[in-house]
């Protein structure tokens, strides 16, 4: 990182903002794009201010599931309420799966 490049976390905030409704990314995806470890996001996410309005609750775990925590029921409630409705095995849809989906446009 040169003196220029914004903080880490900064590009998690960015990069979490950026997630358009109606998709879901991974918290390894994620990670991945800010080019930290999946363990640091998990660490941002636990201290998200609740007035932050950056939609937290669009980062799933790898298997396109919710994972289990105090938060599970708003998060499904969350995508739930923009179209994103997991299958009877409780994987989102693959083709919501942001930015993936973007490379089929």
């Amino acid at each position: 990182m040169n003196e220029s490049d914004p903080p880490p976390k900064a590009v998690f905030y960015q990069t979490l903002a950026a997630i358009p409704p109606g998709h879901f990314t991974s918290y390894g995806r994620i990670a991945s794009l800010c080019g930290v470890h999946v363990r640091q996001v998990q660490a941002w996410l636990r201290t998200l201010p609740r007035d932050s309005g950056l939609p937290w609750f669009r980062i799933i775990n790898s298997q396109r599931k919710i994972t289990e925590h105090s938060g599970a029921v708003t998060q499904y409630k969350n995508l739930a309420a923009e179209g994103l409705l997991p299958n009877s095995k409780g994987l989102f849809p693959k083709d919501r799966y942001w930015p993936d989906c973007l490379d089929k446009n």
